[in-house]
């Protein structure tokens, strides 16, 4: 065969592998291809367009050889996508029609369940043998079953003959069953808890599926879910292959409502190891941020928060000076007016604790304003706050440090704000200042070495020489 014959013939088998795809394309059932495969799809059969058109235009060997080559390198991820698409649309076809897992009478009882024709599968059934017997895949037809019912009666009709005829749902170990059935809504989640299924299983990842309930949601209708698996024995001491339990999973991610949820079932949490303070801290901080958000704080969370507490939990009134307002408002820049509104602030009732509350973890900026507004009235703080004051600093000294082994000149700007924090920490006298004698020097030997370097910011930086707890040091 001659290198024309072979060409024109690579050409054939990529139109056939261009039209394959587009086929898969339009049906919707890529599944793992977007917008980004179809952008490269329509390169590669571009450049294939064009080296066709090409290649009759070329009079020597050389030139026609090069232009083989050229076509192969588009055309070699062209097949194979083709051919790994056809593959994976058998393969899918397979396991949605049930010939996948079953053979004979059980694959024409799964495919009566694919239809949704019930009677059809009351004549079958016997033939099939035992519902809860694993066969390819380690489907059982009950499960199969389950895999292919909505979230309607009409649908759930199958289950119920199923079940009648002596599949068991108690012995379904499978997650796939329960996730199914939570994707699909409450009738049949419900249908399936009441008929035995646990919602203890655990996911692929080691977490028991009721967990997939949790959400952001803060009413009856949102937590619809999470609730039935509750009340349907979801067991609350279980915990992840991390150590964290489902108040700690809640917590992390912000799903208070569902977190009080199961402290008011008497969930754990005590042990829980959460970034940025305890469980009752935590949703203290959540309920104060709340108020000043002026967003409405569920009765639950009030609830709960005084049970963790020992005592009704009492929301600080805002006053006429609002904690936004004035952490929105800080900067170094501004520094004077900002001493103004904390010496103002400080005159309301527990003002710490309302600020206390903007810690929120991974929130560097906001993290770092509060710490520069409290280090304005040092006298007023406890030591918890101290210490988190404390690692502000040590957060935005690490920050600088490493800004400085990116570039040749770090600008002490960077520091700015720092270094006011650290003279009204250093104005404190108390253990947690002794602790973090390091961390005040390390930041104060950073200032003196761009000094020293004539850094035109570090001129406006404050002079930790000259702070009393290193007086003379």
């Amino acid at each position: 065969m001659t290198l024309t014959n072979i060409f024109w013939a690579v050409v054939a088998l990529d139109v056939i592998a261009a039209v394959v795809l587009k086929l898969v394309f339009d049906s919707g059932s890529h599944g793992q291809f977007d917008g980004l495969l179809v952008a490269f799809f329509l390169v590669v059969l571009g450049a294939i367009v064009l080296t066709a058109c090409v290649f009759p235009l070329l009079r020597t060997d050389g030139w026609r050889m090069a232009a083989f080559v050229v076509l192969l390198i588009p055309s070699v991820p062209m097949v194979f996508s083709s051919g790994a698409s056809v593959v994976n649309r058998i393969r899918t076809e397979r396991q949605f029609s049930g010939s996948a897992y079953f053979q004979g009478p059980a694959l024409a009882l799964a495919q009566a369940m694919v239809k949704g024709d019930v009677e059809l599968a009351k004549q079958l059934i016997p033939a099939a043998g035992d519902l809860n017997q694993p066969h390819g895949g380690k489907a059982t037809l009950w499960q199969f079953g389950v895999l292919q019912t909505y979230d309607t009666d009409a649908s759930m009709e199958m289950l119920r003959v199923l079940v009648a005829a002596g599949a068991d749902p108690k012995r379904d170990g499978s997650a796939d069953t329960l996730q199914h059935a939570i994707a699909r809504g409450p009738g049949l989640t419900k249908y399936l808890l009441e008929a035995g299924v646990s919602p203890n299983v655990l996911d692929h990842d080691g977490r028991p599926v009721w967990w997939g309930t949790m959400g952001p949601g803060e009413d009856e209708a949102s937590t619809e879910l999470l609730r039935m698996m509750l009340d349907h024995g979801a067991d609350l001491r279980l915990r992840a292959p991390d150590g964290r339990g489902p108040v700690g999973v809640a917590v992390t991610n912000r799903h208070w409502f569902d977190a009080c949820l199961f402290l008011e079932r008497g969930a754990e949490w005590k042990q829980e190891q959460l970034r940025g303070g305890s469980v009752a801290e935590l949703l203290e901080w959540e309920i104060l941020r709340r108020g000043e958000y002026g967003i409405p704080v569920p009765e639950t969370m009030l609830t709960v928060m005084a049970g963790l507490k020992g005592k009704p939990l009492v929301i600080p009134p805002g006053g006429e000076i609002g904690i936004l307002k004035i952490l929105r408002e800080t900067s170094f820049d501004r520094l004077e007016e900002t001493r103004a509104a904390v010496a103002l602030l400080a005159q309301q009732p527990q003002w710490v604790r309302r600020v206390d509350a903007f810690f929120e973890d991974g929130n560097t900026t906001m993290r770092g304003q509060v710490a520069l507004v409290l280090s304005m009235q040092p006298e007023a703080l406890p030591e918890d706050v101290q210490e988190r004051c404390w690692t502000v600093l040590r957060e935005q000294v690490a920050g600088f440090e490493r800004s400085a082994r990116s570039t040749k000149e770090p600008s002490g700007w960077l520091l700015k704000d720092t270094a006011v924090i650290a003279v009204g920490l250093a104005s404190i006298a108390s253990p947690v200042r002794e602790r973090h004698r390091a961390d005040f020097i390390g930041l104060r030997d950073h200032i003196e070495k761009l000094r020293k370097t004539n850094d035109p910011d570090a001129g406006k930086l404050a002079d930790l020489r000259k702070a009393d707890w290193v007086a003379g040091a």
